[in-house]
């Protein structure tokens, strides 16, 4: 790197000021009220592969991943009254390359309160969102691997069945010539059948299993929690069944639609449900209620998903600690502790988030907050 060399004795305090914002790490610009980029620095240029020249021409939403133009023209707007603005968008470079960003803005006024431009940084967060993914792969595999061995008494069950039908159709066939033929065929039929049933099963649990389990980037889209929540209770049926756990899923079909990506919300309903599973193992009442209702959230309408539980409880001085990662209650072995911090960060991509309540000896609920799609501007 080339070292840049001034004349001490020449420069001003507009040049250092230059300099700093030039050699910043991270992209400041400027943005007039009509939305123009009216400044911007050398890292904008790096990153975004546009010369200086073609930003200061451009308007800023020009340089926006399409898929966000929607919100960077509500959040300009809003910036422009509330004077700040923090929140999480995407770049598009030159190149069509997608750049997710952290922006923290500020609005810049007159005398008189008359807005003039903004002034904000944004930061390359490419390597904390690989973390992120890679943290929530693993909490997957943990999953998988807590799972392993339920998993493996649902595939032996139908196993078992596939195996008896054929051995019944075997023998019925070695004695094909002391059995009628109407007989003979309604037998086979009804083994046939029962093997295609169980077959069935095994492949829906691997096919879970399979999606449940990859690391690849996920696309969102509109949902029924309903399928969710239902597809998360198959994964942990061995579980509830081992465990004798009554459940009761209040939530219809149809209804409750958000926007997301299935994979990664069963990952926080499996855990939230494994979780309140192991809380009532010792339990004489074990009782599993999941509901949904509509709330406001900043203005906003949010599905509320309740995941309660009849279990031990949590003590109220361990509530804060609970969504720290690598933070966890259960014996040395029996948990990673990263579940409920991997769940609240899936939840905040979301734009949603989870709270918890609950007093020690009376059970515990995790509320889940996910934004509520209406379907009729589908």
């Amino acid at each position: 790197m080339s070292r840049m060399r001034i004349d001490d004795s020449d420069i001003t305090n507009a040049q250092i000021f230059e300099i700093l914002l030039d050699n910043f790490p991270d992209i400041i610009h400027s943005v007039d009220d009509s939305g123009n980029i009216v400044f911007t620095n050398r890292k904008a240029e790096s990153l975004l592969g546009y010369a200086r020249d073609e930003l200061l021409s451009m308007k800023v939403r020009e340089i926006y991943s399409d898929e966000v133009l929607k919100k960077v023209d509500e959040g300009f707007s809003e910036l422009k009254k509330k004077g700040d603005y923090a929140v999480e968008s995407i770049l598009k470079a030159k190149d069509g390359t997608c750049i997710p960003v952290e922006i923290r803005s500020f609005s810049i006024y007159d005398d008189y309160g008359n807005f003039l431009r903004t002034f904000s940084i944004l930061r390359d967060i490419r390597p904390i969102k690989e973390l992120q993914n890679s943290l929530v792969h693993a909490g997957r595999l943990a999953a998988i691997g807590e799972m392993a061995s339920g998993v493996a008494h649902d595939i032996n069950n139908p196993l078992t069945v596939i195996l008896l039908a054929n051995e019944m159709i075997g023998r019925k066939l070695q004695r094909s010539d002391s059995i009628e033929l109407p007989a003979l065929v309604a037998g086979v039929s009804q083994s046939s059948s029962e093997i295609q049933r169980a077959s069935q099963s095994i492949q829906k649990l691997v096919q879970h299993l399979r999606n449940f389990s990859r690391g690849m980037a996920e696309k969102y889209e509109v949902l029924d929690l309903r399928n969710t929540i239902s597809d998360s209770l198959f994964m942990t049926a061995s579980k509830i069944i081992k465990y004798c756990i009554e459940v009761r899923n209040d939530i219809s079909a149809g209804i409750h639609y958000t926007n997301g990506s299935p994979n990664q919300l069963e990952q926080v309903f499996v855990n939230l449900i494994s979780n309140a599973c192991d809380a009532m193992s010792d339990r004489e009442e074990r009782v599993l209620t999941i509901i949904a209702k509509e709330c406001q959230r900043e203005d906003k309408p949010f599905w509320q998903v309740d995941i309660s539980d009849s279990g031990t409880g949590i003590k109220k001085e361990l509530l804060d600690d609970i969504f720290r990662s690598f933070f966890t209650t259960k014996e040395k072995g029996k948990g990673t502790g990263l579940g409920l911090s991997i769940s609240r960060g899936i939840l905040r991509d979301h734009g949603g988030n989870i709270s918890v309540s609950s007093e020690a000896g009376k059970g515990t609920t995790f509320s889940v907050y996910l934004p509520k799609h209406d379907c009729s501007t589908a």
